[in-house]
């Protein structure tokens, strides 16, 4: 049985219930979503070239590679959502790759074997 000194308690729990239940619907939703766009990610991504030629074949990214990093790490600040062709010049210069590949938070471009990135397959 309610008393009279009870209802403004319930009735202000019942508010509180209420503006916070549409807050946890659009939350949960979102603690799931990063798995499940991870999963559409393509493994590997064939940089195109900025202009034709035969050698060297284009770079090669690996999603897998990177794994210890989260796709916001890159996606969309350093890279689009979009393969999106550049040249050493522009690592060098601490875009893309080398906003992280410059020597001191990964290995640097000039440091690695042309065939880590410049992979046939």
């Amino acid at each position: 049985m309610s008393t009279p000194a009870s209802e403004p308690w319930r009735a202000r729990a019942g508010a509180v219930l209420h503006r916070w239940r549409w807050r946890v619907v659009l939350a949960v939703p979102l603690l799931f979503a990063p798995p499940i766009l991870a999963v559409n990610a393509p493994q590997d991504v064939r940089l195109p070239p900025l202009k034709e030629r035969k050698a060297p074949v284009p770079a090669l990214f690996s999603h897998w590679a990177h794994d210890s990093q989260r796709c916001y790490s890159c996606h969309p600040g350093v890279f689009p959502q979009a393969p999106l062709g550049f040249t050493h010049q522009d690592m060098r210069e601490g875009r893309y790759c080398g906003s992280c590949h410059d020597g001191r938070a990964a290995k640097a471009p000039s440091s690695m074997r042309c065939e880590a990135c410049h992979a046939p397959h």
